[in-house]
Order: structure tokens, then sequence, then C-alpha cells
């Protein structure tokens, strides 16, 4: 009995020590400078204990003095700081046609952005263009399993996200592949998942202050949906939620590219716009930026296809609106700079003929960031390390 009390005791001190490392690195994050003294007043933490943190977190390499300030007649207070290169994330997007890598500081700046272009010939080809760029940042920054917290990993298709295994992604022709165990060599914690999970995390932890819940509609290659519900994404219980694209809106309609006739993807996804403005012209543009080039020359074909699309994206998003009531609702991906100047078009048209709600009671606008879901992935492994259990 005297050893499990020991070990209670034990467990509850570990506890206890690692939650108030995390206030204070919190706390640390939000002040340019700060003196230990402040620390202690303002978290409710002995000046003793908060000492003793400091002292660890500067063998560590976590923080450092700046400066000594005035004194009121003891001894002089030195102010402390995080440094900025203590800790590191890694976020990192697979996408039909790009990988996208973004190293970013505890602050959660950006601090090298990769883009690569690729065919497309398999997963494994891409993992090995992955691991190379890993290798080129982590000898560049000179990371290791202590400074890197982990990497996040983000692609278009259904997640198992505790197993870190890509259920079934079409445009990635992939299908029951483990990810997560590829990167396990890194000996940090590993995140895959959902692309329109991840773009809602990053857009929620924005807003955390304001609101519990979010929904953010993904329009990329596909058309997919992140639901956030009281702050934790929600993944159901098959981790099949969000596939907005899929839901059926034409029978017998357009051929989806996941196999399916109708779907909502095959009439308002990034790549359903490009197939009709190429129909319309008879033409070939390759991807959304020479849309978006044409569409800024004043294309007139270009103008009438875009009106088209705002009409059919309205109608999804008027039928979310009616399922799940919320207040709030981000659209993002590669189209954002084409729907900035329609929004007030696209919302018209979503509330058209609806007697349940209105405007006032949802609020709709742009991410400010188009690729929410990179930035989503490294999110993941920082909040991770700063939340307190």
């Amino acid at each position: 009995m005297r050893g499990v009390l020991s070990n209670l005791i034990e467990v509850n001190h570990s506890k206890i020590k690692e939650t108030n490392r995390k206030k204070i690195i919190k706390l640390l994050l939000e002040r340019t400078e700060i003196t230990k003294l402040d620390i202690s007043r303002i978290l409710g933490i002995s000046i003793t204990t908060v000492s003793t943190n400091i002292t660890e977190f500067k063998s560590e390499g976590i923080v450092e003095d700046v400066r000594s300030l005035e004194s009121t007649g003891g001894r002089k207070a030195i102010a402390i700081r995080l440094k900025e290169d203590c800790k590191f994330s890694i976020g990192i997007a697979l996408t039909p046609n790009h990988i996208k890598i973004a190293l970013v500081n505890i602050k959660k700046e950006i601090i090298e952005n990769i883009r690569i272009s690729h065919n497309n010939d398999g997963i494994e080809n891409l993992i090995r263009i992955i691991n190379e760029k890993i290798d080129f940042m982590m000898k560049k920054y000179n990371l290791d399993s202590e400074k890197l917290l982990g990497i996040g990993l983000s692609l278009p298709g259904t997640v198992d996200f505790k197993e870190g295994i890509i259920k079934y992604s079409y445009l990635l022709g992939v299908k029951d592949f483990n990810l997560k165990e590829k990167f396990q060599y890194l000996n940090v914690p590993i995140y895959v998942d959902n692309e329109a999970n991840l773009s809602a995390y990053y857009e929620f932890l924005s807003r955390k202050d304001v609101l519990k819940n979010l929904l953010y509609i993904s329009i990329t290659d596909g058309l997919g949906l992140g639901i956030i519900i009281n702050g934790k994404i929600y993944r159901g219980d098959n981790n099949s939620s969000g596939e907005f694209g899929h839901i059926k809106v034409v029978i017998d309609g357009k051929k989806c590219k996941c196999g399916a006739k109708g779907c909502l993807e095959a009439y308002a996804s990034m790549n359903s716009l490009i197939e009709s403005y190429n129909e319309e012209v008879s033409e070939n543009i390759l991807d959304i930026d020479e849309f978006e080039k044409l569409y800024m020359q004043n294309d007139i074909k270009t103008k009438k296809v875009l009106d088209d699309y705002l009409r059919i994206l309205a109608v999804g998003i008027s039928n979310l609106i009616m399922i799940l009531d919320p207040n709030t609702i981000v659209i993002g991906g590669d189209i954002n700079n084409l729907l900035n100047d329609k929004m007030e078009i696209l919302k018209k048209n979503i509330y058209k003929d609806n007697l349940f709600t209105d405007e006032s009671s949802c609020n709709i606008s742009i991410a400010d960031f188009k690729e929410s879901y990179m930035l989503g992935a490294a999110m993941m492994p920082i909040e991770e390390f700063l939340e307190i259990k």
C-alpha cells in the first residue's frame, strides 16, 4: 500500500511539474520579455518553482536572459524571453500536383516554405521526396528529436487519425496505407489528417477565445469540409466525416473523380471550375492560376463560368447550413483570390429563399491563408506540446 501511495504521489508531482512548465512557456510566448517575479504573480506559482523551471529552461536552451532592469532597492531583476529557435514543427501537405512543406518555430512563424511539383507517380515516390526535404531542413537548421516537436501531414481523403493510416485517397491513388510509420524513424510525434480537418483546425486556433464551433469548406482539387465542435475536430465514428463533396446533387449527373456520379465535387471543386472553362471555350488550361490570370484580364468566359460555379457552390453551402446550423463558416483553398470580390454575391445566393436563417446568424468569410491545411499540420505538434492536460 505504501508503495502504491508513493507512486501516486510521484505521478501527481510529475503532472504538476509538467503543467507548470507549460503554463510558463505559454506565458513566455505571449510576452516579448518578462521577469521571474512577474511570472510568479501572473500564474500564481511560487517564485521558487518559477526559478527552478527557468534554470531548467536555460539549460535546455528554451529561454535566455535579455537585460537587467532598473533596481528598486534590491537586486536587479533580469528580464528573460523565449528563444525563437528552441523548438520547431514541420507541416507537410500532399496534393495531387505538389508537395508543400513549412518549417515553423514555436512562435508559429514560418521559417522555411518549400513547394515541389510532382507527377503523382506513387506514394512511395512522394515519401522519398519528403524525406529528402526533411533531411535538408534538419541539417540546415541543426534540428534533432529534441528540437523538433513533431511532423504533421495533410492530404485529401479519409484518414485513420489515431493510426496514421490513409484509408482512401482517390486523388493520390492510395488505399489502406500506413503513412505514419514511414516517418517514425525521426523519433518525434507524427500526425496524419485530412486537409479540410487541418484547415478547420488552423482557422479555429486564431478564434478559439471567441467561439467553440466552426465549419471550414475546403475548395482544392476536391471539395471537403472540416468540422470543429466544442473546440475539437469532429471525425465521425468511422473517420469519414466532412465528405461534403460527395453528397449527391444530380441523379446520374457528372462523373466525379471518386467514381460515382452526381457528386457536388464534380460541380463545385477547383478542378470542376477549370473543366467547365475548358468545355466552354474548347481550351485546355491546366490549373487555377491560369484561370485566375484570365479572370483578372477581364476574360468574359471566365466570368460566366465563375458565376455559374458560385450558384452551385451556394446551394451546397445553403444545404450545409440547413443541416448543421453553424454560426461561423470559413471558405478557403486554391480559389481564395477569385472569391474575395465575390463574397456578397455568394452570400446572396446562399440565403436566397432560406426561411430558417440569414446572414445575421451565420458569419461566412474567406480564409486569410489559402494553404491553411499545411499550417494546420504544423500547428498540431506545437499545440500538443503546449496543451495542459
